[in-house]
């Protein structure tokens, strides 16, 4: 049963749903971006996530969701996990270190998300040492300068290689003309919260489009967090004291000019840690960490005709992370642990439609992780110092045939070699899409993926428990999905589908009974889970705004440790709703996110929890100047995150009501 409180609220929007005068308006660019997929039948909304070249969405060889800055700005998203949680059979976890994304009731907590791929403007922005994707305010891009994110769920290696297993989120930047100006942002908020950003854009009279970004972040966080495992007196009753503090601060620049856009980016992270992780002194100062990440990117693209389209890209990216763990021998002392990547990469991709019915993609990618190296050591000594380098390569064909103007047959296929692996690894993806009607799409879907081990998964031998493991090798994904969407003329979307996922050598730490060590890391794990997902949302001229969404997974089949038996949502619901106010001049925008039922690593179940979130936006209420007042957790519900491999809590207690009120102005 769904809480009482979710029950109301959903009563609640039932009645301000009721139907009312719609306002009649010219329709903009901007309004064609924000107007819900199933309002555009005739209009050709593009994305390029899913093939590499933009193709309409109810085409696209997957299913394919769409987050606006109109939307970031509606609900009152900071980071990216904030905004990818409001997404259909998503859910984030967060350790109070770094926020892990669930998909389709999978997630692996406490570990880094090396089974999603992120990109920025098609670049893939996971390092090359946990092969890690963090969506927190570790994340290179500040929310306040994407113009859209792309969702693409399921597997994705046929096109994008490794990682790519449960899906893909490709946030797509804004240009310099899209701001037209200098924009400046502040912001403040419970937890000693604040915020600012200053981004300049521009397209100047020689055609150069430009645009540069610098913010920052900076948080106290809880006060007190109370851990029941530590509740003792010599380690302060389990009360972890002013430990909980982040900051971060990011500088992005764009500019475009003729066939090239030249982008970097640059981001430093700082959190401190009071979850005493790898069992580290309770309530003790120094237990932190730093991530940093910068790339440098140039792109070229140009029509050889008008058929065919030819785009290139290199890139370079620089990678530092250094956690520190306090520790009591003969007095406390830090050990330190650095990961160091550095990696160069470089692609192409050909489109062509010179064949008769048919959109065909060829491409080549190539990275070499120049430096993967771990490194740990106090006082005392060193005692891990690996390093390891190599290449990656791929080579990758689609071919969209149009068989009838409503059915299209959708074949690609990735051939990867991966300087972590023997053999090399092929991926296929099917497509059928079919579109009877102009109101209804069916696809029938089917794709594998891979991902191999990680620097960390095969070099880390801690003298202490754990045993590095040189034989592992890749984990593997089977996926077969039906979906189907109907659109209505007054712009209701209805959508639902049937998800069939097998994976296959999942690597799991494994307790050999024969020593006291660990070996690190084993493929041991194989799940099958089966699971159905519905939908609907709906758009009206006069901007509200209604979108619901359902998923349910059940697990056929588990081998292996922790695989399918740790944060397992079996049910996930999300409601978003926004409300225009004050004849337009502010906007109301709730969310609500109900997750059910976990079981914890020591198989214990956690409730599930409801969290409403709601956000007020405004424009020109004060002249030039446009407000955002969030209140996230609005009810102070309990939510709790799962404890992961690496902590002594079952569970890690997670913010409660936490209000943002943020003031922007363009010059």
């Amino acid at each position: 049963m769904l809480p009482a409180r979710l029950l109301c609220l959903f009563f609640t929007i039932g009645l301000l749903l009721l139907p009312r005068h719609a306002v009649a308006g010219t329709l903009t660019a901007e309004d064609l971006m924000d107007m819900p997929l199933e309002r555009l039948v005739k209009v050709e909304v593009l994305v390029t996530g899913a093939s590499k070249y933009a193709e309409k969405v109810n085409e696209a060889p997957s299913i394919v969701e769409i987050i606006t800055a109109e939307d970031i700005r509606t609900y009152g998203w900071k980071t990216l996990g904030d905004a990818i949680n409001g997404l259909h059979g998503i859910y984030t976890s967060n350790d109070r270190n770094f926020t892990t994304v669930g998909v389709r009731g999978f997630v692996f907590t406490s570990y880094s998300d090396s089974r999603i791929l992120v990109m920025v403007d098609g670049q893939r922005m996971n390092e090359n040492t946990y092969d890690a994707a963090y969506v927190g305010e570790e994340f290179m891009v500040d929310m306040g300068i994407i113009d859209h994110i792309e969702y693409i769920p399921g597997p994705g290696s046929s096109i994008y290689g490794a990682n790519a297993m449960m899906g893909v989120i490709n946030v797509v930047t804004k240009k310099g003309s899209d701001i037209a100006g200098t924009e400046l942002e502040l912001g403040g908020g419970t937890l000693g919260t604040g915020r600012a950003r200053g981004t300049f854009g521009k397209k100047l009279e020689n055609g150069a489009n430009v645009l540069l970004s610098v913010s920052r972040y900076s948080s106290h966080g809880d006060s007190t967090v109370y851990f029941p495992e530590f509740d003792d007196p010599s380690t302060n009753n389990g009360i972890a004291q002013d430990l909980d503090s982040e900051n971060a601060e990011r500088l992005f620049g764009k500019a475009e000019y003729g066939d090239f856009t030249y982008t970097a980016g640059y981001v430093n992270r700082y959190r401190e840690v009071p979850t005493a992780l790898y069992g580290t002194l309770f309530n003790e100062q120094g237990n932190d960490g730093t991530d940093r990440h910068a790339y440098g990117e140039v792109k070229y693209n140009t029509q050889l005709n008008d058929k065919t389209q030819l785009d290139a890209k290199a890139s370079y990216h620089w990678y530092r992370s250094k956690l520190n763990y306090p520790y009591d021998l003969l007095g406390t002392y830090i050990l330190s642990s650095e990961y160091i990547g550095d990696w160069a990469g470089a692609e192409a991709t050909m489109m062509t439609t010179a064949f008769n019915r048919q959109t065909i993609v060829l491409g080549a990618e190539f990275q070499f992780d120049i430096e993967q190296k771990l490194y740990d050591y106090d006082k005392f000594g060193v005692y891990q110092d690996t390093h390891r380098s190599g290449f990656r390569s791929g080579l990758y064909a689609q071919d969209a045939i149009r068989l009838t103007d409503a059915l299209v047959l959708n074949v690609g296929l990735r051939l990867d070699q991966h300087h972590m692996l023997d053999k090399l690894q092929i991926n296929p993806r099917l497509g059928l899409i079919w579109n009877p009607r102009a109101s209804t799409t069916m696809k029938l879907l089917y794709g594998s993926a891979f991902r191999a081990p990680n620097a960390y998964e095969r070099d880390y031998d801690a003298f202490f428990s754990w045993t590095a493991n040189p034989n592992n090798k890749e984990e593997r994904i089977r996926n077969l999905e039906a979906q189907v969407e109907w659109r209505s003329e007054n712009g209701l979307k209805l959508t639902g589908g049937a998800v069939y996922n097998e994976f296959l050598g999942m690597l799991n730490k494994n307790y050999d009974a024969t020593s006291p060590f660990y070996h690190m890391y084993v493929n041991s794990g194989h799940l099958r889970s089966l699971g159905f997902e519905i939908g609907a949302e709906k758009k009206w001229d006069d901007g509200r705004e209604f979108k619901l969404s359902f998923n349910h997974t059940e697990y056929l089949k588990h081998i292996g440790t922790a695989w399918g038996a740790v944060d397992d949502p079996k049910n996930v619901a999300k409601l978003r709703y926004a409300q225009p106010l004050f004849g337009d001049r502010a906007k109301l925008g709730l969310e609500d996110i109900y997750v059910g039922k976990r079981t914890t690593l020591y198989y214990n179940t956690e409730d599930g929890y409801n969290i409403v979130n709601a956000n007020v936006t405004s424009s020109n209420l004060v002249e030039g100047i446009d407000t955002s007042f969030g209140v996230y957790n609005l009810f102070d519900s309990e939510k709790n995150s799962i404890g992961g491999a690496f902590v002594t809590e079952d569970v890690i207690p997670l913010y409660g009501r936490t209000v943002m009120l943020t003031f922007r102005k363009t010059f």
